[in-house]
C-alpha cells in the first residue's frame, strides 16, 4: 500500500486550467437524475406523522353553513388601549364564553340596555 492513500500525491501546484466549453458539456451530459422513488400512499405517511405527534398544517374542513352568531353585515375598526386590570379581564372573560372581541362588546353592550 503506498503512501498516498487517497491519491493526491501527483497533483500538481498553482491554479487548475479552466475546462474547456467542449469539457463541460459533455460532463453535463453524463448527469442523470435519479429515479423517482417508490410512491408512497399520503395517508400513510400522514398516519405515520400523526403517531409521532406532527399535527395537519392542512385547512380545516368547510364548516357545515352555519355562521357564527351576529356575523352579519359590514365592520368598523376599532383600536383602543386598555389598562391591564381591564383589559386581563375582558379578554378571560371572552375566552371563557368563546366570544371574539367584538361580541364580547356587544354582550356587554346588550347587558347594559344599549343593544336589543
Amino acid at each position: 500500500m503506498s503512501d498516498d492513500t487517497f491519491g493526491f500525491g501527483g497533483a500538481k501546484k498553482g491554479p487548475l486550467p479552466a475546462p474547456t466549453e467542449e469539457a463541460l458539456k459533455e460532463k453535463l451530459d453524463t448527469f442523470r437524475p435519479k429515479p423517482p422513488a417508490a410512491e408512497i400512499p399520503i395517508e400513510a405517511v400522514d398516519r405515520v406523522a400523526e403517531r409521532r405527534g406532527f399535527k395537519s398544517r392542512e385547512a380545516a374542513p368547510a364548516s357545515d353553513g352555519r355562521r357564527r352568531k351576529g356575523e352579519a353585515g359590514p365592520f368598523v375598526a376599532i383600536n383602543t388601549r386598555a389598562p391591564v386590570r381591564v383589559a386581563d379581564p375582558f379578554i378571560a372573560w371572552c375566552e371563557k364564553e368563546r366570544y371574539s372581541y367584538w361580541q364580547g362588546i356587544e354582550e356587554l353592550m346588550r347587558r347594559a340596555g344599549l343593544l336589543k
